[in-house]
């Protein structure tokens, strides 16, 4: 889900004097669809975006969340729903959900008002920039800190007395070393995954680059310098799809000793195999051409723009989602 759309929508609502219920999976286990962060909002219309995993329960809390809307209710509530076979029925903390997939998720729904707005602005603010922050909630409302980080906690003693924070505003950023046809068709697929997408290219009044909407930063520099725009970490993807093999290699040969979570050269095994022996006769190690995904994407035959694009996407995902190592 993207975040900023998800937010904005919120913000709307927000600004427009329409209630809104905020639904927040806080917690799960087992095989449960809604994984703790995942969001929707509900407005008094039973107009709807963002997910708490889909399914009946989703459908259920939501119509839920209309109907406690209008009738004005303003109390925070806590749910836990129980994915298992059998007649549903619910008790003061608990219900089963009517679905099989087995586990269970706790949801927190929150009604929002025009007091939330200035917590959803700084979110947003933040989320636009790709600032950190701390996203708070309670049974006291919505907050949010800018600049704090830590989260993903959810610490209850009762309904009525439990705390969940995450850490947000800064998303993974992808940059894109070359801004062609499939820098684009990229840009279009990782917007909608929720990154930040960073587009870098040498060429003035290039037609893929304007018809780029989809990425929040755009630059025009030298591949001769291009190293220092892309900053080191756990967060920071790399995709190097220049124009031509020099290009490719100049690039590369920059990234090479950076700390990057993903880093991934597009181009054929020939011309890859070529670009990795010269830079290896330049002193970089074998270890380190090692880390870089090339051909990069996973394997799925792709031939056109669009289709490359989607064997990077579920490369990256496959990356980000990977579990870490303890």
């Amino acid at each position: 889900m993207n975040q900023v759309h998800f937010w904005e929508f919120v913000h709307e609502g927000i600004r427009a004097g329409e209630p809104l219920m905020l639904l927040l999976v806080v917690a799960s286990g087992g095989s449960s669809p809604g994984k703790p962060g995942f969001k929707m909002a509900v407005t008094i219309r039973g107009e709807r975006h963002g997910t708490i995993g889909g399914g009946a329960v989703e459908k259920d809390l939501a119509d839920k969340a209309a109907a406690l809307l209008a009738r004005g209710s303003g109390r925070v509530r806590l749910l836990k729903l129980l994915h298992h076979e059998g007649p549903t029925g619910k008790t003061a903390a608990s219900r089963r959900s009517g679905m099989i997939c087995s586990g269970w998720q706790q949801v927190a729904l929150l009604p929002l008002n025009a007091g939330d707005g200035d917590a959803v602005d700084s979110l947003l603010f933040a989320l636009k920039r790709n600032r950190p922050g701390r996203l708070q909630l309670s049974p006291r409302g919505l907050e949010f800190q800018p600049g704090k980080k830590g989260g993903g906690a959810f610490t209850a003693r009762s309904a009525a007395e439990w705390t969940y924070r995450e850490e947000t505003g800064q998303r993974p950023t992808l940059t894109i070393i070359g801004g062609g046809h499939v820098g684009l068709a990229l840009s279009r697929v990782m917007a909608g995954l929720d990154f930040h997408v960073r587009v870098l290219d040498d060429r003035e009044d290039l037609a893929t680059m304007a018809d780029n909407a989809f990425a929040q930063e755009k630059h025009v520099v030298s591949f001769r310098s291009v190293g220092r725009l892309v900053e080191e970490g756990d967060m920071s993807y790399v995709v190097i799809m220049t124009y031509g093999h020099q290009a490719d290699e100049k690039v590369l040969g920059q990234l090479l000793r950076k700390k990057l979570r993903y880093l991934g050269l597009l181009g054929s095994p020939a011309k890859n195999a070529a670009i990795f022996a010269r830079l290896e006769k330049k002193g970089f190690s074998g270890r380190a051409l090692g880390r870089v995904r090339a051909p990069v994407g996973l394997a799925i035959h792709s031939h056109t723009p669009e289709e490359i694009a989607i064997s990077i996407a579920a490369e990256i995902i496959q990356e980000k989602n990977r579990p870490k190592q303890t």
